[in-house]
């Protein structure tokens, strides 16, 4: 994809207003000379969510969320940085500048931007037919019998594919769309030497669209009374669409996740849509049974906690536990929710309300308690061979536990009930888990991401760099390798490296959008605290001071050198020399002051 010009993110940095854009999402109240109110991102019941107008940044003194107004609308809105400044650039009335794409990256961008026009025309074509053609009498009568009402199949967009074999084609090729779009899109079957012909036909239609509420792809569900085995039909993976990394219904629940603070996970879109529709709108859907590494990652944005809510059946119990390690490997908390036999939560909800299920989440015991409960009322603990087993089972999940510290205390927890010890559980944890697909390339990502909370001597060297381009300036001119082994030497090395005048607001927006989430959020708190009086006069102490630390350091260690016997004299010499040198060097740094 092209990159967003410096200039661009500028010039939409400077038109965007935070205390205008961050008031459009809910009240703020001015408070002296910034705005306040809760914050958005963790539950508190006073305010310590602020926002700078001078500085163009917002900060909450209660989790330490923090940054440009990029950063707030990416966060607010779970969306990545070109979409948010897009976004704001089209509020903004803007025009955005893209530097030149890498070769073949405009024939993408083009590719995907068709695509997405033919999965809208063919989701408006899908449900029409749905609502009003003679032919869809089959769908609505079906999702009649499953109390699934219009407005509920227009809130999701629910649609009919009719049963002939180029009903939709006909449709795409009459809205504009070449064949060779049509052949990339999934929709339809066929290749180059063989014709096309629709992939979806009489069946219910469910569109699955991406985090921002594109549709990507479909899912067909059969209709009585066909006796098709395949029960789904799905899209196969195209350039909108890979199975493994969308989360169906997460468009309508990314605040609802993050509010709740939990994820409900359920197997198919019906159960999905009848959950949400009953009051629970934290509540998503993997495109199979089981989640996959980059759905985790996908969902983890929004919570960390997730509670499976899979059918009782042989088949749903396997779900559970192909999605564990996944789940636990991304730092999830993971809860079941077991259903009554045969039931389903559409067919829970409907025969018992929605507060039977609410019940049910609420209750939901950790995924160890779980097991452990299920195998206690199958008598499996009072098996030796039985609770062998069981012991290896649970001991190779908790392997997939992100650290030693979750280890130990599920081995505490687990280990009473299970008549050993503590030390005997870690004992069975193997010592590296199953690798997950694209678990050790994740982690990487994650590690390289990750930012080091600076201490307090990088804090104040960030702070005046931050507010005066001229000590920045000088802080760059500097030997800083006395810094590098200090946390947050990397951000202050970015920050002494950036060129933008504290002034202008707006380049240093840009700046910090630059940076990791976490680095942005350090910035944005020292950018709300009181600028430096004399910010050069601290740069220059500070570093003289860690210089003349060394320099003592250096001295203490040569001296002690000296006071080893045996030492030759020409050893004791050059010593000797280095001492005298070093308090000469210590009666400058003196005389400056």
């Amino acid at each position: 994809m092209p990159r967003i010009a410096e200039e661009s993110i500028e010039r939409v940095a400077a038109a965007s207003d935070i205390v205008e854009i961050i008031g459009g999402y809910f009240p703020l109240k001015r408070a002296g000379s910034s705005w306040r109110a809760l914050c958005p991102f963790h539950r508190e019941k006073s305010p310590s969510f602020h926002v700078s107008p001078q500085k163009q940044a917002y900060y909450c003194f209660g989790c330490g969320a923090g940054g440009s107004v990029f950063k707030f609308v990416m966060e607010y809105e779970r969306i990545d940085f070109a979409t948010a400044v897009r976004r704001l650039a089209q509020k903004a009335g803007l025009t955005i500048l893209e530097d030149e794409s890498a070769p073949g990256d405009d024939q993408r961008r083009e590719l995907r931007q068709r695509l997405l026009a033919l999965h809208k025309v063919a989701a408006d074509w899908f449900q029409a037919n749905l609502l009003r053609s003679p032919g869809g009498a089959t769908a609505r009568d079906y999702l009649k019998s499953r109390e699934i009402s219009s407005d509920m199949a227009k809130n999701w967009q629910i649609g009919y594919a009719p049963e002939g074999r180029n009903a939709l084609l006909q449709h795409a090729r009459a809205a504009g769309f070449k064949d060779q779009e049509l052949r990339a899109s999934g929709l339809f079957h066929g290749g180059e030497d063989k014709p096309l012909a629709d992939r979806f036909r009489q069946r219910l239609i469910f569109p699955i669209r991406n985090d921002y509420g594109e549709v990507i792809a479909f899912s067909g569900r059969v209709l009585p009374p066909s006796e098709d085995p395949a029960k789904y039909v799905n899209s196969p993976e195209t350039p909108l669409f890979s199975k493994g990394r969308a989360l169906f219904g997460l468009d309508k629940a990314r605040r609802p996740l993050a509010d709740a603070g939990l994820a409900i996970v359920c197997e198919g879109q019906l159960d999905l849509i009848r959950v949400f529709e009953s009051g629970l709108e934290n509540v998503v859907a993997p495109q199979g049974t089981a989640f996959t590494p980059a759905q985790a990652r996908l969902l983890k944005r929004y919570t960390d906690t997730a509670v499976l809510c899979f059918d009782s059946d042989r088949a749903g119990r396997t779900a559970v536990e192909r999605s564990l390690p996944i789940l636990l490997a991304a730092g999830f908390g993971v809860r079941v929710a077991p259903l009554p036999a045969g039931e389903d939560p559409d067919s829970l909800i409907r025969k018992n309300g929605s507060d039977a299920f609410r019940a049910l989440i609420e209750s939901a015991p950790d995924y160890f308690e779980f097991a452990l409960d299920e195998a206690s009322s199958g008598g499996k603990l009072d098996n030796p061979t039985s609770k062998a087993a069981l012991i290896r089972k649970l001991a190779g999940f908790a392997a997939h536990l992100p650290d030693a510290v979750a280890r130990e205390s599920l081995a505490s927890r687990l280990g009473p009930q299970l008549a050993v010890s503590t030390q005997a559980f870690l004992a069975a944890v193997p010592a590296k888990a199953t690798p997950t697909n694209e678990e050790d390339s994740a982690a990487e990502e994650g590690d390289s991401r990750r930012e080091v909370e600076p201490d307090h001597t990088i804090r104040l060297l960030l702070h005046v760099a931050l507010g005066s381009l001229e000590t920045r300036q000088w802080l760059a001119a500097q030997d800083t390798r006395i810094l590098s082994d200090r946390p947050g030497a990397g951000l202050l090395a970015q920050c002494l490296s950036a060129t933008f005048d504290p002034a202008d607001t707006a380049a240093a927006q840009a700046f910090l959008a630059t940076l990791p989430t976490e680095a942005q959020s350090v910035l944005a708190a020292l950018l709300m605290g009181r600028p430096a009086t004399d910010p050069g006069t601290i740069a220059r102490d500070t570093l003289r001071s860690l210089q003349r630390q060394q320099l003592e350091a250096r001295r203490a260690a040569l001296t002690a050198q000296l006071r080893q016997s045996g030492l030759p004299p020409s050893e004791v010499a050059s010593l000797q020399a280095e001492v005298v040198d070093i308090i000469q060097q210590m009666r400058q740094f003196s005389s400056l002051h």
